[in-house]
């Protein structure tokens, strides 16, 4: 629910013209990830230190069957982190500063990241993260005609 109301409020733009007509702009940062359980610790210590956001929830998780575009290692325990809150952006910050900055931690710990939360990944970094040539060759196969929109469109450019 709260991501449903975050997204209104982003789409409309009534938040960030409010925020930023009292001198309080705000980057909302809604994010998971799934880190392999022996960099959490590192993470959690960078978000804290970073980020600040609390509470994160935690979730121990493992996949059952092999994944195809979201390469994690089924052999390996992950835990997934999940965290959302506005934060305040300081002057001379891109508005995503936190965002991209949380998604280069997580690929440099060896995690990933559900395409439910937002994502900020250039196109090029995307399709590195979630195997841009398998997809590119489902796409092919089951949207020949190019009629539904590619998962970058739909994850990162549709946020």
């Amino acid at each position: 629910m709260f991501r449903k109301i975050q997204m209104r409020l982003r789409q409309s733009g009534i938040a960030d013209r409010a925020t930023r007509a009292v001198g309080r702009p705000v980057e909302w940062v809604l994010q998971d990830a799934d880190l392999p359980v022996e960099t959490l610790p590192d993470f959690l210590e960078f978000f804290d230190r970073e980020i600040g956001i609390s509470p994160v929830w935690l979730c121990p998780m493992r996949l059952r069957t092999p994944a195809t575009l979201y390469p994690i290692d089924r052999d390996r325990l992950y835990v997934s982190v999940g965290f959302w809150w506005p934060l305040r952006q300081r002057p001379g910050e891109a508005p995503d500063h936190h965002n991209r900055l949380i998604e280069r931690v997580i690929a440099e710990l060896g995690g990933h990241k559900p395409l439910y939360s937002t994502a900020h990944y250039t196109e090029e970094e995307f399709w590195r993260h979630y195997n841009g040539g398998t997809y590119r060759k489902l796409k092919e196969t089951y949207d020949p005609g190019g009629r539904l929109p590619d998962l970058y469109d739909k994850c990162v450019k549709g946020r």
